[in-house]
Order: structure tokens, then C-alpha cells, then sequence
């Protein structure tokens, strides 16, 4: 992974006690352009609350925080099976469970969940500096024991609430799913028309929706749109700031999908997601996925295309419409 120098601000924020554990709960982050704070699960300041974890402040070049001030983005949301039997359980656990914040070197910070309440899952994430401009996230997981055995896969889901952009919606290139429309790669600009409606976009080429049992209760991770992305990036336009999302294209039984909501933060603070799933886990064996956040100016399509490029080593045909 790249790295580069990053600062950490000044003390309590900073100070790094028993082992590198963080007991403040929280950590920033900077680069040449970017000023992120990474928090565990609980709350701190006027504005942050408890349950968000992940990065609770981000800054480009100086501008306002491009998250919902009481929440985060890669915050660390759920962990689902679709087996009836759990939907009794708070959907919200990892936000609930306990999370220490470590600094494990000089460029790079952890938040480490031994489990939750219901969910044998060992989970270490990871947030870095990268460049100038960008966060990655890598997800560490290890299934302590099989929680999942009936439909036979993990879920994890990841949301990011944004402040206040000026367009709500998230842009991909994609199709339609097979018999769902053009067939033809094209890039959508894609706003739900509301929470949990047609929320959730797969990955083309798959022929799996991960099956759930009635009543499944996490809207954004069903609600399956018509729609198939060609590559596992979008991006979105918060006060003039592009802020591109790239994911790992997954192998062996995994995949990712993008997931949004028109008032997920709030009226006027879309949440723009993603979430993980893992069929063929072991009990016992981890289970890793890799993730960057970018934030830039805007300055269209091509950049962000650029951007994808260069962390992926794809190169991407640009559709024409």
C-alpha cells in the first residue's frame, strides 16, 4: 500500500498509551491535503456520537468536513446472515460493541472489535494516508465460529454520511441487469427514491443476489435496483469536492456492492455505501477486502476515471453517454 508522512495532532488527541491503544477513542490523521480523524465507538466533542466509527472528520485543502458532523464515513454499520432467526437482534452491533483505536506505526491506525454481541466475528480495520488525497481502508475478519451456516455467507456493511453535497446522488459506469434494460455500459447518475428503494447495485456479470428469509430488516443492503456497475468505483459531489469510493474486485466467493440512501444522514445527507458479502468462509480463517476513499477537487469524469486507474492498474474505456 502507499504511504506517506502523516501528523498527529496534538495532545490528548494523540496520546498513545499501553501497547500504541489510543484511550481518547480517537485520532488524526494529515496529508499534504487531507485532515482526517479516525474514531472508535464512542462519542467525543459537541457534535460526534457515539456508534460511528471510522473516519469521524474529513477535511480537502482546508474545506468544512465533508461528513454529517454527529456521524462518520467507513463506519463499520453491520453484519448480517439473512437467516430470520437474527432479524430479533439490533441490526447496529458493531456500533455497539467494544472497539479499541491503536497506532500500529508511523503512517496507519487500527480499530480492532474482538466481536459483538450476537456475531462471533473478529474484525481489525485499518485506515491509512495514501498520497495526498486519498484514506484506505482494509477490512480484517475471522468468523470465530459459523453464525451464518444457513444461506452460507458473511455480510458486512460499511456507510458514510455525507454533509449537505449539492447533489444527492452517486455516479457509476453500468447496465442494466439481464432483461432489465440496455445491455450497454453507460454512466448513471443514481438517486434512489427513498430509503431502501432499489438501493443496492451488484456487480456485472453476477448471476447471485444473496438470498435472505422474509422481513429481512436492513433495507440498503436488499432492495436491489436494475442495475449492474461495470467497474467497482463511484463517485459523488459534496460542496465541490469529488469524493470517489474504489473497491478491490473480490475473489473466491466474495463480492462487493454499492449501496445508497437519499436521507440516510439526515434530510439532505445521502449515505453513500457499500457492503461485502463472503460465501466459502472458514471458521477460523480470515477473510480480508481493501478499500480507498479519495477526496479532490472536481474537475469531471476523466479525473475521477484517473483516480480509479491509477489504484487499480485497470484501464477503463470511458462510455460515451
Amino acid at each position: 500500500m502507499n504511504r506517506i508522512t502523516l501528523a498527529l495532532a496534538l495532545a490528548p488527541l494523540a496520546v498513545l498509551r499501553a501497547g500504541g491503544v489510543v484511550p481518547e477513542g480517537r485520532i488524526e490523521l494529515r496529508s499534504a491535503k487531507l485532515r482526517a480523524v479516525v474514531a472508535g465507538n464512542s462519542a467525543y466533542g459537541p457534535d460526534h456520537k457515539a456508534g460511528y466509527s471510522g473516519v469521524a472528520e474529513l477535511s480537502h485543502a482546508g474545506s468544512a468536513d465533508l461528513f454529517v458532523p454527529a456521524y462518520s464515513g467507513l463506519n463499520f454499520e453491520h453484519i448480517f446472515s439473512g437467516d430470520a432467526a437474527t432479524y430479533g437482534r439490533d441490526i447496529f452491533e458493531p456500533r455497539r460493541a467494544a472497539m479499541a483505536l491503536h497506532k500500529v506505526a508511523e503512517k496507519r491506525v487500527e480499530l480492532r472489535q474482538e466481536r459483538t454481541a450476537s456475531w462471533p466475528l473478529r474484525t481489525v480495520l485499518t485506515y491509512e494516508l495514501a498520497g495526498e488525497d486519498a484514506v484506505d481502508l482494509t477490512v480484517a475478519c475471522m468468523p470465530l465460529e459459523d453464525a451464518w451456516k444457513k444461506h452460507g455467507y458473511i455480510g458486512l456493511f460499511f456507510a458514510s454520511y455525507v454533509h449537505g453535497p449539492e447533489d444527492l446522488a452517486i455516479h457509476f459506469i453500468a447496465r442494466s441487469r439481464p432483461g432489465k434494460g440496455d445491455a450497454a455500459p453507460r454512466w448513471v447518475r443514481y438517486l434512489s427514491a427513498k430509503h431502501g428503494e432499489a438501493a443496492c447495485h451488484r456487480a456485472a456479470g453476477v448471476d447471485w443476489d444473496p438470498p435472505v428469509d422474509p422481513g429481512f430488516n436492513i433495507a440498503l443492503a436488499g432492495g436491489h435496483s436494475d442495475l449492474e456497475y461495470v467497474h467497482p468505483f463511484y463517485y459523488g459531489v459534496a460542496r465541490g469536492k469529488a469524493m470517489i469510493v474504489m473497491l478491490e474486485r473480490p475473489k473466491g466467493g466474495a463480492e462487493a456492492r454499492f449501496a445508497q440512501s437519499p436521507t440516510g444522514g439526515g434530510q439532505g445527507n445521502p449515505a453513500w455505501d457499500f457492503l461485502f458479502l463472503k460465501r466459502g468462509y472458514v471458521v477460523g480463517e480470515e477473510v480480508r477486502f481493501r478499500a480507498r476513499l479519495a477526496v479532490r477537487d472536481f474537475r469531471g469524469r476523466e479525473d475521477v476515471l484517473k483516480a480509479y486507474e491509477a489504484w487499480s492498474g485497470e484501464k477503463v474505456e470511458a462510455p460515451k453517454g
